[in-house]
């Protein structure tokens, strides 16, 4: 076996996928996308390129992870600052809502749009 050749499991999954008639198993036809990781070993600068992204991949799982953090600590500040700021607006109760013509009935009025 030479070196660019991709392992034969990857063949036999192929093989499979084509050849057998299962009924709906589109699932098995998704190992087809395997046939492009064949040109990743045989092209020198295709390969350069997908090892730099799956590190910038790598490096920016730490940022979202951070990103989210800092998110999820600001969403907590703003709920403690802004807890029960908006409990004695005036906000209408909507009391029946028709999906025929689209009116809305609040306080005993109705709108009709």
């Amino acid at each position: 076996m030479a070196q660019h050749d991709p392992p034969p499991w990857t063949k036999y999954v192929e093989y499979v996928s084509e050849n057998i008639k299962l009924g709906n198993l589109s699932a098995l036809r998704t190992f087809r996308v395997l046939r492009a990781l064949k040109t990743i070993s045989v092209i020198p600068g295709l390969k350069t390129i997908v090892g730099a992204l799956i590190q910038s991949v790598k490096k920016l799982a730490d940022v979202m992870v951070l990103t989210v953090f800092c998110l999820s600590v600001f969403a907590l500040i703003g709920l403690q600052l802004f807890m029960g700021n908006l409990r004695h607006k005036c906000v209408r109760n909507f009391t029946a809502l028709n999906g025929t013509n689209g009116s809305v009935e609040a306080d005993g009025l109705v709108w009709e749009s």
